[in-house]
């Protein structure tokens, strides 16, 4: 059969796009096509397991079909364009860089070429993929077309365990330390949680502030002026670390302002923890009814629900139903026949 090859800007552990690249190679191996990954930038722990775009990774994508993960403009962008074979694109959003600029602005100058460069794809891609139909509208929007939509591949567990209550409720947020994530309202949200409701609450966010190391003392000098207690940044850590929390999280909360998809949200509820959620971008389509979807930043609401999450057996238990019905639409058995029907236009 014919080869297959993703293209990313980047490779590294713990990487939710690198993660969809590996998942997706081995359902393309499992078809029968030769498939490997290759990125421009690959974390040295990923030297041999994903090929570098040198002289020898160009050569590599010509050599058959091309699937590029678009989510930031690099030179894998230019080397999808110049490809000789078909090529398929899947979209998993970019960050508008109005919300990176502040504290990070030749990122979000970079965000913003990838978003503007979309156009350039016109007429030019043979299969067009979005995890969500949120990214689908935006590359519409774009001129491209209409696009598949399949949700991130995710390992998930047969049945989502239950846990009762805590009477020191642990709330955990997961993801990069960024703008768009909108971590003071989360801390807001936390703090009026707390003062009202469970003074021995703590909130742990675990990821990593890279890039935004200011955008971190900001909101440690805000947590000093709230006088907000029990609040933990765990910095990067690794994949078993990050599950080690959410196993200790009681509810899972998310004041985002910008989504494509939102991973974290399917592995907290794989973890059987609670969501409650600003319903920004992908994140209504992505939780489905598994969740506590806010309309805004309303913190004395968000505070009730975290509140409601955390101390109500029915509530819980009535979400942990809904979370079973998601991860069942989610299974990679259910997702894998979606990803080769999108894909057949390259795969042929």
């Amino acid at each position: 059969m014919s080869a297959v090859h993703q293209l990313l800007p980047a490779a590294a552990p713990h990487d939710a796009i690198t993660a969809q690249a590996f998942g997706w190679r081995d359902l393309l191996r499992e078809w029968g096509h030769e498939s490997e990954i290759v990125a421009e930038h690959v974390h040295p722990e990923m030297l041999g397991a994903v090929k570098q775009l040198n002289r020898a990774g160009k050569r590599l994508v010509n050599d058959g079909a091309v699937l590029l993960r678009y989510a930031l403009w690099s030179a894998t962008a230019e080397t999808a364009l110049r490809a000789r074979g078909p090529v398929a694109l899947c979209y998993h959003n970019i960050t508008p860089g109005d919300l990176l600029r502040d504290f990070n602005p030749g990122l979000a100058d970079l965000c913003d070429r990838g978003r503007a460069a979309l156009t350039g794809f016109r007429g030019k891609i043979d299969a067009l993929v979005a995890d969500s139909s949120f990214n689908a509208a935006e590359l519409r929007d774009a001129g491209l077309g209409e696009a598949t939509v399949v949700p991130l591949l995710l390992q998930l567990p047969e049945e989502v365990p239950r846990r009762a209550p805590n009477p020191e409720p642990v709330v955990v947020i997961v993801g990069r330390i960024v703008p768009n994530k909108r971590l003071e309202d989360a801390i807001k949200s936390f703090t009026l949680y707390q003062r009202h409701h469970a003074p021995e609450a703590s909130l742990v966010m675990v990821g990593s502030a890279v890039g935004f190391e200011g955008y971190r003392t900001a909101l440690e000098i805000l947590i000093a002026r709230l006088g907000t207690r029990n609040v933990f940044f765990t910095g990067p850590i690794s994949s078993e670390a990050r599950d080690a929390w959410y196993s200790r999280a009681d509810v899972y909360l998310s004041m985002s302002v910008h989504e494509g998809f939102c991973a974290p949200l399917i592995e907290a509820l794989a973890h059987g923890v609670p969501v409650v959620a600003r319903g920004a971008g992908a994140v209504p389509e992505t939780l489905a009814d598994a969740g506590l979807v806010l309309d805004d930043a309303d913190f004395p609401l968000a505070a009730e629900a975290l509140h409601e999450l955390a101390s109500s057996p029915s509530t819980r238990n009535a979400l942990y139903d809904a979370a079973d019905r998601r991860l069942a639409e989610l299974r990679p058995a259910v997702l894998a026949p979606r990803i080769r029907a999108a894909l057949e236009p390259v795969l042929r």
